[in-house]
């Protein structure tokens, strides 16, 4: 149905926009919460506020989306399926008001003795939230009154159950592990009657809130109610694997690590259920998806990576780190780098919205990104290792460092369907013979590269710098063998590709190698006598190796 035709329909187009405004009403309530504080006397494990901001906030704003693109009945799912978990979640926070230190809710607050928390402002703000978000999803329950202008039997209906069924289960256990005698590691079973009731609600409402969206013969409301069934779970899950992760004394535990790769696997149950019917020769014009065209797909991947660029620098400027004593943590020289991959990808961003352009440097899109992931794990492991430590707590600029990574995703999946496109409308003809010279350079590249991620850029006074062995530094170690692994692949690609998608792709290869060279000058203040080690030579090496067979391929494609 377009937005023309739902306009037409006042009463259901009004209630529909009244559900959303009431969910959206409620998500800033349940944003604002955590920020204002839910007790008095303790503070939350870490800076959670940004991420439990942008986690209430995902429903409302995904549904907006949709029914902005005239996908009301999309919106109308998404937005029942989140009123119908909210009630779990409106008992769940109950408990934190009755009762707050029987609830195990680090990242709203952590006790620190044993004497008792009262309830603040904040939890009644959470508990109004729920209550708009539950008004929201019984209006636009039934697809909010509008009829179905197409059917079409569903052909998956146990696979999502059953996926919602382990999120069920990973939601009954334990949310995190404590040593810490103040922090108790209580989950359902082991809460008061409300706070048990409540979340024996949640668990039973992910797998009844997919199995109606998944029975419904619209396909429509099934995508929808999937995708609000799997934002919910991301809001109860993510938390508690945030505080696991930085918060000390607390690891993570595998209920919610179950939750989250159930929650991750049912936005794809419909793309299956298509796939399937394609398989079975069953496609039909009018229900399968039209590819879409090619500039809106550089218009999204150039504007998401706008945003992915904005969200690292945003990381780079604000504070990696707050001291648990409240003072000013000192800046991360390890968060220099990403003063560089920053910019870099947002040029990339706008390249991708000029229509002459997009098409040319879309191919640098990849290994751009994964010299902004190599950037920020430069800087993941000193927060982890202080919050760990109980030393500090992670920051804002950490939280906007971490939001960079689906946003950057995004735009490559965008890219990646541009290119699909591009494909299927072109005839790409008898692939031309690469000049021994282009080979050669392309060749030193690699080799180059690799001795680039496998040695040390630096070493200083007892300090050598990462390599591809995790030592002291495993996310950046395991973020070195990741990219040169793509690298690797992307080398192979462009020397399969026409020259002017090759020379794009060896231009993302001198941007990711350059992450990696400019780890000495960026980062060496960290290091007591640094001094370059062989790994800023090769890496160097790399990078001239990769413009100049860049710039012979990008010759012979104007030829």
């Amino acid at each position: 149905m377009t937005r023309t035709e739902l306009e037409n329909q006042t009463p259901a187009a009004t209630r529909l926009r009244t559900s959303w405004g009431l969910a959206a009403a409620g998500a800033l309530l349940l944003a604002a919460g955590p920020l204002l504080g839910v007790v008095d006397g303790a503070e939350p494990a870490f800076t959670s506020w940004p991420l439990l901001a942008l986690l209430a906030l995902l429903p409302p704003v995904v549904a907006g989306a949709l029914l902005f693109r005239g996908r009301p009945f999309v919106a109308a799912g998404l937005l029942a399926a989140a009123g119908v978990l909210a009630v779990g979640r409106l008992l769940s926070d109950l408990q934190v008001a009755v009762a707050p230190m029987a609830v195990a809710r680090p990242e709203l607050f952590r006790p620190a003795t044993l004497v008792a928390v009262t309830p603040a402002a904040g939890v009644w703000l959470l508990v109004a939230g729920h209550v708009l978000v539950i008004a929201g999803g019984v209006l636009s329950a039934g697809r909010a009154g509008m009829p179905a202008d197409e059917s079409e039997p569903p052909t998956l209906v146990a696979l999502p159950v059953i996926i919602a069924a382990v999120a069920a289960i990973g939601l009954l256990g334990k949310p995190f592990l404590s040593t810490d005698p103040f922090q108790l590691d209580r989950g359902p079973w082991d809460l008061p009657v409300l706070g048990l009731t409540g979340g024996l609600l949640l668990a039973v409402a992910a797998p009844l809130a997919t199995a109606l969206a998944a029975s419904s013969p619209d396909p429509d409301t099934r995508q929808g109610g999937l995708l609000g069934v799997t934002l919910v779970l991301l809001a109860v899950v993510l938390p508690p694997l945030a505080s696991g992760t930085v918060a000390a004394g607390l690891t993570i535990s595998a209920g919610p690590v179950l939750a989250l790769v159930a929650a991750l696997l049912l936005p794809a149950v419909p793309l299956l259920g298509r796939l399937v019917r394609l398989l079975r020769g069953e496609r039909d014009e009018d229900r399968d998806l039209a590819l879409p065209s090619i500039r809106r797909m550089h218009v999204a991947a150039g504007v998401l990576t706008l945003l992915a660029a904005a969200a690292m620098l945003g990381g780079a400027l604000l504070p990696q780190l707050v001291l648990t004593t409240g003072g000013a943590a000192p800046g991360l020289a390890s968060a220099n780098l990403l003063w560089v991959a920053a910019p870099v990808f947002g040029v990339l961003g706008l390249l991708l919205l000029v229509p002459s352009a997009a098409a040319a440097v879309r191919p640098a899109l990849y290994l751009s990104y994964c010299g902004m992931q190599l950037a920020a794990a430069g800087a993941t492991d000193p927060v982890l290792d202080a919050s760990r430590l109980g030393i500090a707590q992670p920051g804002a600029g950490f939280w906007l460092m971490v939001a960079e990574l689906p946003l950057g995703l995004l735009a490559l999946v965008c890219a990646s369907l541009a290119g699909a496109v591009e494909r299927e409308n072109e005839d790409v003809g008898e692939r031309e013979q690469m000049p021994l010279t282009e080979l050669g350079a392309a060749l030193l590249a690699g080799f180059f590269a690799l001795g680039a991620f496998a040695l040390p850029t630096l070493r200083g006074d007892k300090y050598e710098g990462a390599t591809l062995v995790p030592d002291g530094d495993p996310a950046l170690s395991w973020s070195l063998l990741v990219s040169l692994v793509v690298l690797v692949v992307a080398l192979v690609v462009a020397l399969r590709s026409r020259p002017a998608r090759g020379a794009a792709v060896l231009v993302g290869v001198a941007v990711l190698v350059g992450v990696r060279a400019l780890e000495l000058p960026l980062t060496g203040d960290r290091v007591e006598g640094a001094v370059a080690a062989a790994g800023t030579w090769l890496a160097l090496a790399s990078i001239a190796a990769s413009l100049v067979a860049a710039g012979l391929m990008g010759a012979r494609a104007t030829r």
